[in-house]
């Protein structure tokens, strides 16, 4: 069947965030993370002094990851559609529908980056090199390991990286092209100071207001899906139609504040 299937934005950041804390969640609505802080540093203890020593007491608060989020979408065809179309409404637009479960969670991870206390740069102006160096930098000054680091940007945003010369000698032959195997990969453009970076439209902003792009560790942000997207059906012959609904229940979270640099920009 051909059609104009409308365009899809590149949906990143629930691939780039935190997923750990789905396998600890059977039930309940809140997922309560430990936090574990660094103890006060060794202590001398003078020779023959014969005096006891002091036991650290670590009093420790959680971070709280609240799922409270439940979002479907629904689509009903009626017999006569069915009938009298030459295509399978309910097969075309079952992509649809979980591409707007999936826009909604990319939309939710999104609206963190502007929470963040680290930021660089100015709102509507194209980044540059000491920027990107900066926001290195708050990343390293936090001891945040290299690891599992990501710069998502806008197209606006790359248009700039594109005039940076220490970018196009370095990462622009490492692009990947038009075949590559996913959405991901379609994504990913390349590194800069060895950190992957990923185009997106979908970071927050325009082009005209500039955009919440950002440098992040994956333990900034949290995402738990407690019901990832499932879908269920029925004829309904009180109105002579074919149902479907896809729900879907999940919670994020900001947890690392210091892990993540929001780079304003265009």
């Amino acid at each position: 069947m051909l059609a104009l299937v409308a365009r899809e934005q590149n949906l990143v950041f629930a691939n780039l965030v935190d997923r750990r804390f789905e396998d600890g969640l059977s039930y309940g609505d809140t997922i309560h993370v430990p936090n574990v802080s660094n103890l006060g540093g060794a202590r001398t203890k003078t020779k023959a002094s014969n005096a006891a020593i002091t036991f650290e007491t670590a009093t420790e608060t959680n971070t709280d990851i609240s799922i409270a989020t439940w979002q479907y979408q629904a689509m009903a065809v009626e017999s006569i559609v069915k009938v009298q179309n030459n295509r399978d409404q309910l097969k075309l637009y079952a992509g649809k529908m979980g591409y707007d479960l999936a826009l909604a969670v990319d939309d939710a991870l999104a609206g963190l980056i502007d929470d963040t206390t680290n930021t660089v740069g100015t709102l509507a102006v194209e980044n540059t090199d000491d920027d990107f160096i900066r926001a290195r930098q708050y990343l390293n000054d936090a001891l945040v390991p290299m690891s599992e680091r990501y710069i998502v940007i806008s197209p606006a945003a790359e248009s700039g990286l594109l005039k940076l010369d220490r970018y196009i000698h370095a990462d622009y032959g490492g692009v990947h092209g038009g075949d590559a195997e996913s959405a991901m990969q379609m994504a990913y453009n390349g590194t800069y100071y060895r950190i992957p970076i990923y185009v997106s439209t979908n970071v927050e902003g325009s082009n005209a207001a500039g955009h919440d792009n950002a440098m992040f560790h994956k333990e900034a942000f949290a995402l738990v899906m407690q019901m990832k997207p499932t879908a269920e059906s029925q004829r309904d012959i009180n109105y002579l139609v074919d149902k479907v609904a896809i729900q879907q229940l999940y919670g994020y979270k900001e947890m690392r504040d210091d892990h993540c640099c929001w780079l304003k920009g265009a």
